[in-house]
């Protein structure tokens, strides 16, 4: 049985939200109209996308049909019969928001596929979304959700390397038997600003604008979301470089750390955990190591609530010079 959402609202979005969410904690920055249910259009490929990263194999060839070829909208002119791989078909609906690619890639909108995209919605924790199509084309069905819970689709697909690799390039080319291809990406800051490392856009009737971006400065990793917002472009801008209410804290900075307890390994930090406080919420950070066998857990707590829990590889002592490690009680 396919996820339902828990209210549906109006077939048209009429009034507008935005969020501003950071990706480590999935803290929301400010927003407004946060969990109002909204048609999304094309943004809906990010789940697409997602789906299809998790479960299928990149470089497995897809034919095109003819029902793929005779997807509506925005579209790459796929042809009939020709051959390109699940990859090719990917940068095709991130750069270029293909609706044919869309078709292809789910089976023509296969019940398998599109109950995998809502159980991946489930996984994810977006509690008011439903996906009734690959495309977010809105004639027939809709795919409804909301800035917070596209926010946190897209704070989860920003983790995932090949959904970054893809969506953020600026151009793809690739060809089949029949065809040569060279897309561009639409998304006119990822291609204007370095800052801006990947997005989506969207565009019904029904729906208006939908804009989503991933914004990366120092130590910001934001995502920005906005819905039936005619200035998007600007409006990202502003939304990514105004956040003066909050303080970018490294609370670890990446490395080999060394927790001084009863073990054999240490603990390995890839990269420089940041959280978004705000100057009175200093002194209410704190933090637990729950140290296991094979892995250990982080959790980082602002007052009583638990604002970040995450997984820590651990490696046998050996794995390491001890010159390089850092006393994590120090």
């Amino acid at each position: 049985m396919l996820f339902l959402p828990i209210r549906v609202s109006a077939i048209t979005n009429t009034d507008s939200s935005y969020i501003v969410m950071e990706t480590t904690t999935n803290r929301i920055l400010e927003g407004s109209n946060l969990n109002k249910q909204y048609l999304v259009a094309s943004t809906a490929k990010i789940m697409t996308a997602i789906t299809a990263i998790e479960n299928y194999k990149l470089d497995e060839e897809i034919k095109i049909t003819k029902a793929d070829t005779l997807e509506v909208g925005s579209k790459v002119y796929l042809k009939e019969n020709e051959v390109l791989t699940r990859r090719d078909l990917l940068y095709a609906l991130m750069l270029r928001s293909a609706n044919d690619a869309a078709s292809a890639l789910s089976g023509h909108n296969s019940k398998e596929f599109i109950q995998q995209m809502n159980d991946m919605a489930k996984k994810i924790g977006m509690k008011n979304s439903v996906f009734a199509n690959a495309s977010g084309l809105d004639e027939r069905e809709y795919n409804l959700s909301t800035s917070y819970d596209m926010a946190l689709l897209s704070s989860y697909a920003a983790k995932n390397a090949t959904f970054v690799a893809i969506s953020s390039a600026h151009q793809y080319t690739c060809k089949s038997k029949d065809s040569n291809y060279s897309w561009h990406n639409k998304h006119k800051l990822v291609t204007s600003d370095n800052e801006f490392l990947w997005g989506k856009t969207g565009f019904t009737k029904k729906s208006r604008r939908i804009l989503v971006s991933n914004y990366i400065k120092d130590n910001k990793n934001l995502i920005i979301v906005t819905i039936n917002d005619g200035n998007d472009w600007n409006h990202h801008r502003n939304l990514a470089k105004d956040n003066s209410k909050y303080n970018f804290v490294t609370i670890f900075k990446k490395g080999v750390y060394d927790t001084k307890r009863d073990v054999t390994y240490y603990l390995y930090i890839p990269n420089d955990i940041v959280i978004p406080i705000k100057t009175k919420e200093k002194e209410s950070i704190s933090m637990n190591f729950k140290l296991f066998k094979e892995y250990a857990i982080l959790e980082v707590f602002l007052g009583n609530k638990l604002i970040l829990k995450q997984n820590i590889d651990v490696y046998n002592k050996e794995t390491f010079d001890i010159d390089l490690v850092i006393d994590i009680f120090k």
